[in-house]
């Protein structure tokens, strides 16, 4: 794709929603472009419009918005993904596309209000996924900390940046992500006694495993998943 395209091309029910295939950035009017890698602009990346290829800092300039310098990059693995959830919420609009390396998204053990299941990040030996780094003003970091619950239901904890590398083979020198704190914010079990990934179930899957009362999912060592947070014990039963 290289023509622009309405976010709601890309919709957020059911959770995670859907995104696309590249890295983009959404303008004013919820319209979704394509973001390439191009050496030449003074960014290093280009918003790719039809023909025309705009350095992304100049189209953010023309845009009003703050350039990549300075911006946070954040993690998304889950519906922050979503074009249709970003203009909904209001942000992050730029998410660049990136190769993860010993991280997973997977099945929490809890639903949001509208009774769907929603993700956390655990470590993950060898996995390999592909993610988004949503590259955050200040005041989208804000938004994200209001949206996420951080510090009740998710908090903002560091990754390994080397685990992460951008379309361009760079990889950013710092990277956070919201991880589940809360316990209905802790991985669920699968039948294995693994975090269940989310590419594994569908929503509806994900919600008939859960009538089955599952338990929450703790690390053991030298099992090919971890936890990126304390899980402090919730109660025998659980485990």
């Amino acid at each position: 794709m290289t023509e622009s395209r309405p976010a709601s091309d890309w919709p957020e029910q059911p959770y995670p929603g859907d995104w696309p295939d590249h890295s983009y950035v959404v303008d004013d009017d919820a319209m979704v472009h394509r973001i390439e890698v191009d050496a030449d602009a003074p960014s290093g990346w280009a918003v790719r419009s039809g023909e025309e290829s705009t350095c992304l800092d100049e189209w953010l300039r023309r845009a009003g918005r703050p350039g990549l310098a300075g911006r946070t990059p954040i993690l998304s693995f889950g519906s922050n993904r979503c074009p249709s959830k970003v203009v909904r919420q209001g942000g992050p609009f730029v998410n660049l596309e990136c190769q993860t390396t010993g991280l997973a998204a997977v099945w929490s053990h809890g639903t949001r209000k509208d009774g769907q299941t929603v993700a956390t990040l655990v470590s993950a030996d060898d996995h390999e996924s592909v993610f988004f780094l949503s590259m955050c003003t200040d005041a989208e970091v804000e938004l994200l900390d209001v949206v996420e619950g951080r510090g009740q239901r998710y908090d903002l904890v560091p990754i390994d940046p080397s685990q992460v590398e951008l379309e361009d083979g760079s990889s950013p020198e710092a990277v956070a992500a919201y991880v589940g704190v809360d316990p209905q914010r802790w991985p669920l079990a699968g039948e294995d006694g693994h975090p269940v990934l989310l590419t594994t179930m569908t929503q509806e899957e994900v919600g008939l495993w859960r009538k089955q009362d599952p338990a929450h999912w703790y690390p053991e060592p030298h099992h090919p998943f971890g936890a990126l947070t304390d899980l402090a014990d919730e109660d025998e039963a659980g485990q």
